[in-house]
């Protein structure tokens, strides 16, 4: 049995014949028609077992699912989620639990995930991303630039919501997005997500880019650089490469 003083069970995942159990405050994984026993020496062996749930072991780290299990994503052997009591985006793998929001993005996570009400979260297939969603009913999200030592910060279109997504071929946060999900899923190596009863098919050459869910006026792209890391250390930049379509321009 798992410790209730972790909090509530707030999702289940099966994998193979491991049970992953989340609770509020803590990450375990059991065994599933099987148990471990014990040799002299205290090494575990594995055993066939009538039991449908075998011992329980939880993963390093003071880590939960707080109360959003929407925010829960997988891909592979790696599973998304966020934490909001403690502030952080988790990913589970085979190396443990890792607090992804670290990688950059360590105080938009801490501010805005108190301010958020729903938290989604999706993997887009195509693109290789964790796509994550904090929606609040009232207060709006701000976006903190987290570069060498400064406290700017700027609205992100005062919106009460944020959605961005993380690379696991960059290791970070690459972008910030416009569209507001409900839910969302890959299929086929298509990227879908809803909005309300909208259903919507990203990267869809016919549909105007930024526009989703047929908003009339969609925003804009922008990129911004970010050049100024470790400013004690010199650095040159021989060339810029960027990737995308032909016939675009940014002033």
């Amino acid at each position: 049995a798992v410790d209730i003083q972790n909090g509530s069970i707030q999702k289940l995942y099966s994998e193979d014949t491991n049970l992953i159990i989340f609770q509020e405050n803590k990450v375990s994984k059991a065994l599933i028609d099987k148990d471990v026993i014990f040799t002299q020496e205290g090494q575990p062996l594995t055993t066939a077992s009538k039991v449908v749930i075998g011992q329980v072991g939880g993963f390093a780290g003071k880590y939960g699912i707080s109360k959003n299990p929407e925010s829960f994503a997988v891909y592979g052997n790696r599973k998304y989620f966020s934490d909001k009591n403690r502030g952080v985006i988790l990913r589970l793998s085979q190396d443990g639990l890792t607090p992804i929001s670290d990688a950059g993005m360590r105080s938009f996570f801490r501010d805005n995930l108190t301010k958020t009400k729903r938290i989604y979260g999706a993997y887009d297939e195509q693109k290789n991303k964790y796509v994550v969603s904090l929606q609040s009913d009232t207060e709006n999200m701000t976006r903190h630039s987290e570069i060498a030592s400064s406290s700017s910060s700027t609205s992100l279109s005062s919106q009460n919501y944020a959605t961005l997504s993380f690379d696991e071929a960059s290791k970070g946060w690459v972008s910030f997005y416009t569209y507001k999900p409900t839910f969302g899923f890959s299929l086929s190596n298509e990227f879908y997500t809803y909005n309300n009863d909208k259903l919507f098919q990203h990267y869809r050459d016919d549909v105007q880019r930024c526009k989703f869910y047929n908003n009339t006026n969609p925003d804009p792209a922008n990129i911004e650089f970010v050049f100024n890391d470790q400013p004690s250390t010199i650095k040159n930049f021989h060339t810029i490469d960027y990737e995308g379509s032909v016939g675009w321009k940014m002033s």
